[in-house]
């Protein structure tokens, strides 16, 4: 008896999250970045069964490892735009249209504008969460869905 696998239903959204843009200081503390995250999967509309792939530099996430609220693909990286690199090696276009509903770019870095261009003319609808004041024009006016980060919750600003 021969298995198949359904195909892919298309409802799931792909993240990439840059966590270290969103944290805005790649020195951050481990409960500011979680809270980060936190804030990202909120506003970015995170649902059971997404793919999150995760990058930042091996310090922030020795902070956060063990306490990540949702599953993710993790992935220490090193040097200028690593983490806009390493996430985009997994953003093939034609593989993103195939798979998913939605892209999520959990970062306002002007690398991920061709990408997210390709994915959006494949007819998947994609979404920028980026800080105020850190989006890349080359981001704006695409026809993203452009997300801000709320403020940091009060509980990890009175700790900072």
């Amino acid at each position: 008896m021969t298995s198949v696998l359904a195909p892919p239903t298309r409802t799931r959204s792909l993240h990439l999250v840059d966590l270290e843009n969103l944290v805005g200081d790649p020195m951050a503390s481990g409960p500011t970045a979680l809270d980060a995250l936190h804030r990202y999967l909120a506003i970015s509309g995170w649902r059971t069964g997404d793919e999150v792939i995760l990058a930042a530099n091996p310090g922030l996430l020795r902070q956060v490892m063990f306490d990540l609220p949702v599953p993710c693909s993790v992935h220490a990286v090193t040097g200028t735009d690593a983490a806009d690199f390493m996430l985009l090696a997994y953003a093939e276009p034609a593989r993103v249209a195939a798979r998913f509903g939605r892209l999520v770019v959990g970062s306002g870095d002007g690398e991920f504008a061709p990408t997210a261009l390709e994915v959006r003319d494949r007819g998947v609808p994609v979404v920028v969460v980026a800080l105020h004041g850190c989006l890349s024009q080359t981001l704006q006016g695409q026809g993203f869905g452009i997300r801000f980060m709320p403020a940091p919750s009060s509980a990890v600003t009175l700790a900072a």
